[in-house]
């Protein structure tokens, strides 16, 4: 074969290829909701947290009413005696927290007085979003107290039903956007109460009610967790001790089978209040968030799917389909490891890898229908020879 034919069929080989990988991210754009590409990346992300290494957050402690607090000291009632619960958040106040986080309904509180208690406190109360997706109102908290902070636990399951997402914002059907538990308890304890936001009709240009993935620190034990009855004692630590919830983020929350408020996380069942500490951990300064592929990342994964096509027309058509399925998986892994751990990157392979995986399927086809006409085209050459003269044999055939 000449030089110019075998630069030829290089150029359409690589042509074919990169064409097919552009198609395939095109196709993966326009099918991105697809509950076939959500399943692949979803499992993708959960076995990365599955493999993400666990250290306690410095910075993020729980107290959640356990079933024996519940029964101790609530005697198993729902709701729980406002009396008691402020009691809790009292001791809990009493520690010098930077910010408390309280995932309980206190729409049922007295306004007035709970208003006066805690007026000036660094507390970010929840508030729950009642009704459907687009018509959302936004329940009361503290009794309905105005100029109070508070937040919505905007937590959300996939079509799985697991929890992978938050917001950091909901919008009401009042057309206002109202912030997250954890994003004003972020912005409590990072800028005091002038940092906490209200309702708002726009939102700032960095602000989003998109859902984004939350980057779980790791499952119930990456926080510290205090009980009801531990806290009590702690309140009795010796002269020089220093208090447990100094300069901390504390979430208040029910971790008892009453309050029903558990659910399936990639990290295994969780109680919504840890799912809340970790959105909260995730998005501190310093913090990694899980954000979507930064486009380097892009690039730099289609220069490397090039070089592996490109290495791929220097193999055998018989091994070139066989080294992509059995290294392909492998590779595209260890590069979104590696985005995940350093960057806190999602990184889709699906795109890179399945438009190679097709164009190798093509050229096979391509290369099958090629050797199919050259064979018939050589079987028609050996009709149209002449007959061979009377006295001479034909060579042998090949077995014959």
């Amino acid at each position: 074969m000449s030089k110019i034919s075998s630069s030829r069929k290089f150029r359409h080989y690589l042509l074919t290829g990169l064409g097919l990988m552009a198609l395939t991210s095109a196709i993966q754009e326009l099918s991105l909701r697809t509950r076939l590409v959500k399943r692949l990346e979803t499992a993708n992300l959960d076995a990365l947290f599955s493999g993400k290494e666990r250290k306690v957050s410095p910075d993020v402690v729980v107290v959640s009413i356990t079933d024996d607090d519940y029964q101790t000291v609530f005697g198993g009632v729902s709701p729980l005696n406002a009396e008691k619960l402020q009691g809790v958040i009292d001791d809990i106040l009493e520690g010098h927290p930077r910010a408390l986080g309280v995932d309980f309904d206190t729409s049922a509180w007295d306004a007035r007085a709970a208003k006066n208690k805690y007026d000036g406190q660094p507390v970010v109360w929840a508030r729950e979003a009642l009704g459907e997706a687009g018509s959302l109102t936004m329940g009361k908290a503290l009794g309905g107290s105005e100029d109070i902070c508070c937040g919505v636990p905007a937590y959300f399951p996939d079509e799985d039903g697991i929890v992978r997402e938050y917001k950091e914002f909901i919008k009401g059907s009042d057309g206002k956007y109202y912030p997250s538990l954890a994003f004003n308890l972020v912005k409590v304890a990072v800028r005091g109460r002038e940092g906490c936001q209200g309702a708002s009709p726009t939102l700032e240009r960095n602000q989003s009610d998109k859902p984004a993935r939350v980057n779980f620190r790791g499952p119930k034990n990456v926080f510290d967790h205090l009980s009801i009855g531990t806290l009590s004692k702690l309140k009795n630590l010796p002269a020089g001790a220093a208090p447990p919830l100094l300069g901390k983020i504390v979430l208040l929350g029910g971790a008892y089978r009453a309050a029903r408020d558990t659910y399936p996380t990639p990290m295994r069942y969780m109680d919504g209040v840890d799912i809340i500490a970790n959105s909260v951990d995730a998005n501190l300064p310093g913090n990694k968030g899980l954000a979507d592929s930064p486009v380097w990342l892009y690039v730099w994964g289609y220069v490397e799917g090039v070089a592996l096509l490109v290495g791929l027309y220097f193999v055998s058509r018989t091994w070139s389909l066989i080294i992509l399925v059995v290294t392909g998986p492998a590779y595209a892994l260890v590069v979104n490891w590696l985005a995940f751990q350093w960057a806190g990157a999602f990184v889709s392979f699906v795109p890179c890898f399945v438009g190679i995986v097709i164009q190798q399927i093509v050229e096979h086809a391509f290369e099958y229908h090629r050797l199919r006409q050259e064979n018939r085209e050589l079987h028609e050459q050996l009709k149209r020879l002449p007959a061979t003269p009377a006295g001479l044999s034909t060579p042998s055939q090949p077995g014959g």
